[in-house]
């Protein structure tokens, strides 16, 4: 078997690596409650993988995937890069996905397009208290001039080390970080302790 991996290779012949949107498939922790504490790294890695690879067809084919997490990382996805051609489709989801996650993702995708606000207000009524929540919360943007999925893809492309995540810890001092607030300027943790209370808030949702 060896030798004719080696002749293959030798006669140009390479193995094509499974992409970002095939790994997140093939997850050994996916992003399910009783994972919340294994594999996010992994997750998180991926997730930004697949944003910054941008295979647009790949990612619509995604959106009708049987797999509920390769449907709500797809959705994610379309959405901070400003897909506009998915809009029907994610409030397909954003209405009738039978997965939570999905409808979650559909609802956040919608309004970073800016598009299709009829299915964001209607999840506003959702059976979901999760997914009413999300629809709640984007519906402000949008009326709001701001281009938020430009400042998602942004943030992406400046990437994640691996070695910074989980950096902070329960009982230790919070390390530093830098992040860009919604209006554009730049939040930088060591400008503010010690001057004013800091309460930081994160999503604790991957997937």
């Amino acid at each position: 078997m060896k030798a004719l991996i080696l002749f293959l290779a030798l006669c140009g012949w390479t193995q094509e690596s499974p992409s970002p949107l095939e790994k997140y498939r093939a997850l050994q922790h996916p992003a399910t409650p009783e994972n919340f504490d294994q594999g996010w790294e992994e997750r998180v890695a991926l997730e930004f993988e697949i944003v910054n690879g941008a295979d647009l067809r790949s990612l619509r084919a995604a959106l009708r995937d049987k797999d509920a997490f390769v449907r709500a990382m797809g959705a994610r996805a379309l959405g901070i890069l400003a897909d506009k051609t998915s809009a029907d489709v994610l409030a397909g989801l954003a209405k009738a996905d039978p997965e939570v996650a999905v409808r979650i993702r559909a609802v956040e995708s919608l309004a970073f397009l800016k598009m299709n606000p009829e299915a964001v207000e209607a999840a506003k009524k959702d059976s979901n208290r999760a997914v009413r929540w999300t629809a709640e919360r984007v519906a402000g943007q949008f009326q709001k001039e701001t281009d938020f999925a430009l400042q998602a893809r942004e943030a992406y492309a400046a990437g994640i080390p691996r070695e910074s995540m989980g950096a902070a810890k329960v009982g230790r001092p919070a390390p530093d970080f830098t992040a860009r607030r919604t209006d554009g300027t730049t939040f930088k943790l060591s400008e503010v302790l010690g001057k004013k209370p800091v309460a930081i808030y994160f999503a604790a949702y991957d997937g």
